[in-house]
């Protein structure tokens, strides 16, 4: 990958050389230009000389050599400096316009020892047309000179003249006319030199321009080609499409390269081109900036820059050159306004720190020195060339570096993927059998699920049967009761109403019950947890309840067996939910209990730092093959006890309770020697960890 870079790097050196080598054959003036006559001293070795200076110039009128050798030009011609657009020049205290007419005059005074020799000259670009005599010979012509709009035909193409120096002085006389663009006259300079080095000036010059032409084609087909297979990158559509118009652009400023490659195109549709070539180009850069940072770019601004630019591309379809050839330096006012707004958008780029800021920073700085430098030069501010197109292709030669970075990140990516699917494939075969090992163990888990689904269905219905059940016993008593009284077959004395009551009271409680078991299972019940010293909460119980069960004729006692050690004798509970499992430990107690009885409440250390809570009595006790069922729903101890109409849902909903404290329920009992029940909590914060949703 470095490698790759150095080779673009050294390319782009390589063509900046090639400009500077073409650039460094011109030398300046190597005489003096009076008043029309160019004198040269002597021929610099392998120099070309530039024919800059005062040049005769007759306004409005088309002279030819017969017309200087009769002695037919009445007018006195003025002196003007050479290269320049004439509306630059001053005829009675006024400047002139664009459009019209004129001829130039200039003769060159060459040493003795040139005598004999051949020469050339180069005529660049002369807006629009002209007809150029030497030494009263017509020696070229480009398009057709004409006194109007109608009667001239615009044509730019640089051309090479060489001829044989047969006296001293030689005349040059040039008519030119210009009814189409902005730009008038020689407003460049012609030059002068052996043919040898002219035509390596020109070559040079066409190499140059190919080199940057071909380079930009050929990158702005490669990325053209990828978005046709990647259409969600339109960076790679805004890239190809700036090569592409700048290469336009390129090939047409080098009018010698546009004569070979594009003969078929008409000097009016080259201009358009040329022109729509920067509006479209600075359209597209803006839009691969946003491609590139649009978290950093002004959506607003960004929709400014396309209207812009596209109105003013319209714009130059629309009119003819020699109008929108005159916008041209509000418009490029608009493009450094324009590439001022794409730096900020990079530096802040750099700033915020996005992938590839600086390099793309540095293209854009280069890019903006090219434009500016043509800005300049297009304007006859400073003499050097065009070279926003070289200044392009280094930007194009870092987005390459970019993409080529980026797509070496992706196949280095894929590489990794294809090592690790290689070894996921070696490994197949173990990972199938250990899937199919996981499966079967899942559908026997499924099945064990269907199963307990099957029990709980199966539980839910025998709940609702006796659910039904009981509720049933105590409104068919109510129902009787009432219609006795009703009918007058009981008396509605005091005992009636009692037990009607009685009945209510019943149903009440095993509805409240029910509320509560189902709020537990629907995780809808809420618990206050709180920090609670254990021994003074099973103190505070016992003192609370001590006196309704002594009433009873009942011995209650609260023993403490937790060890000294213990230092932390704190649980997260709920104080009414916990008290509630007691109290029901209690009145099952209190049932079966004789006359005389005895219950304790005792404290006692449990393994895994959990105290024990249990509810002792010395009663009727319970049937061994009973203890499992204890806590089901709506069972009910067969053994004879106190009168009593329970729902048979205290026990199950205490041990949910418990449960959700992180404790477990359990009881221990003998057949006439009576139960124990007990639960044990957590100490520490344990017991918070797990609470209904």
């Amino acid at each position: 990958m470095m490698k790759a870079m150095s080779c673009k790097i050294l390319i782009v050196l390589a063509l900046i050389g090639v400009f500077f080598t073409g650039s460094n054959v011109l030398a300046g003036l190597n005489g003096e230009v009076p008043n029309g006559i160019y004198s040269i001293s002597q021929f610099p070795d392998n120099k070309i000389l530039q024919l800059d200076g005062n040049w005769e110039f007759y306004w409005d009128e088309l002279y030819t050599p017969e017309d200087f050798r009769g002695e037919t030009v009445q007018q006195t011609p003025l002196i003007v400096d050479v290269p320049n657009t004439w509306s630059t020049y001053l005829l009675g205290g006024e400047e002139l316009p664009i459009m019209g007419y004129a001829t130039y005059r200039l003769h060159l005074d060459f040493p003795k020892e040139e005598i004999g020799t051949t020469k050339a000259l180069y005529v660049p670009n002369i807006s629009s047309a002209y007809t150029l005599w030497m030494n009263g010979v017509e020696v070229s012509k480009n398009g057709v000179v004409g006194k109007s709009r109608d009667l001239m035909e615009p044509v730019n193409t640089p051309k090479v003249i060489q001829f044989e120096v047969q006296s001293n002085p030689i005349e040059l006389i040039i008519q030119i006319s210009n009814y189409h663009q902005r730009k008038a006259g020689i407003f460049d300079s012609i030059l002068i030199g052996e043919p040898e080095m002219v035509l390596q000036f020109r070559d040079t010059k066409i190499i140059y321009r190919s080199v940057i032409v071909m380079s930009l084609v050929t990158m702005g087909l490669y990325h053209l080609v990828l978005y046709l297979f990647r259409r969600k990158e339109h960076s790679l559509f805004f890239f190809g499409s700036v090569c592409l118009l700048i290469a336009i652009r390129a090939t047409l400023l080098e009018e010698g390269l546009a004569s070979y490659i594009l003969p078929f195109l008409s000097w009016e549709l080259a201009v358009k081109l040329e022109y729509l070539g920067a509006s479209l180009g600075v359209l597209f850069v803006s839009l691969f900036t946003y491609t590139q940072f649009a978290k950093d770019m002004n959506q607003k601004l960004r929709d400014a820059i396309i209207v812009a630019m596209s109105v003013y591309s319209l714009f130059v379809i629309l009119t003819p050159a020699v109008v929108f050839t005159r916008t041209m330096i509000h418009f490029q006012v608009l493009i450094i306004l324009i590439f001022l707004y794409l730096i900020s958008v990079y530096l802040t780029a750099i700033l915020r720190k996005r992938e590839s800021s600086l390099l793309n920073t540095v293209a854009i700085l280069m890019l903006f020195g090219t434009v500016i430098n043509d800005i300049l030069f297009f304007n006859n501010i400073v003499k050097t060339t065009e070279l926003t197109s070289v200044g392009l292709l280094f930007f194009l030669f870092t987005q390459s570096i970019i993409l080529s970075k980026q797509y070496s990140m992706s196949f280095m990516r894929t590489e990794k993927l294809s090592q690790d699917l290689a070894i996921l494939n070696a490994s197949l075969e173990q990972q199938v059998h250990e899937r199919t090992t996981e499966l079967q163990h899942t559908n026997k888990e499924l099945q064990a699920a269907n199963q307990k689904l099957k029990e709980a269905h199966q539980s839910r219905s025998k709940w609702i049967h006796n659910i039904s059940h009981e509720i049933s016993s105590p409104l068919t008593n109510i129902r009787a009761y009432t219609k006795g009284m009703l009918d007058g077959v009981i008396q509605s004395d005091k005992n009636y109403i009692e037990l009607v009551y009685e009945q209510s009271l019943y149903l009440s409680r095993m509805l409240h019950d029910l509320h509560d078991m189902t709020d537990m299972e629907n995780r809808q019940i809420r618990f206050d947890m709180k920090r609670v010293d254990i021994q003074e909460y099973i103190y505070k119980v016992y003192q609370k309840y001590k006196w309704d069960l002594e009433k009873q004729g009942i011995d209650f006692e609260c023993k403490n067996f937790l060890s000294d050690q213990i230092e932390n004798r704190f649980v997260h509970i709920d104080e009414v939910r916990i008290e509630q499992v007691i109290v029901n430990l209690l009145n099952n107690a209190q049932r079966f209990v004789p006359e005389n009885g005895k219950i304790v409440l005792e404290l006692t250390n449990d393994q895994d730092k959990k105290v024990k809570i249990k509810v002792r009595d010395n009663g009727l006790g319970i049937e061994e093959q009973e203890l499992k069922l204890v806590f089901n729903r709506f069972y009910k101890n067969g053994n004879q006890g106190k009168a009593h109409r329970g729902s048979g849902l205290g026990l199950a909903i205490s041990k949910e309770i418990v449960e959700y404290h992180n404790g477990t329920m359990g009881v221990t009992s003998k057949k006439g020697k009576g139960s124990s029940f007990y639960f044990t909590l957590p100490f520490g914060t344990e017991g918070q960890d797990r609470r209904p949703d």
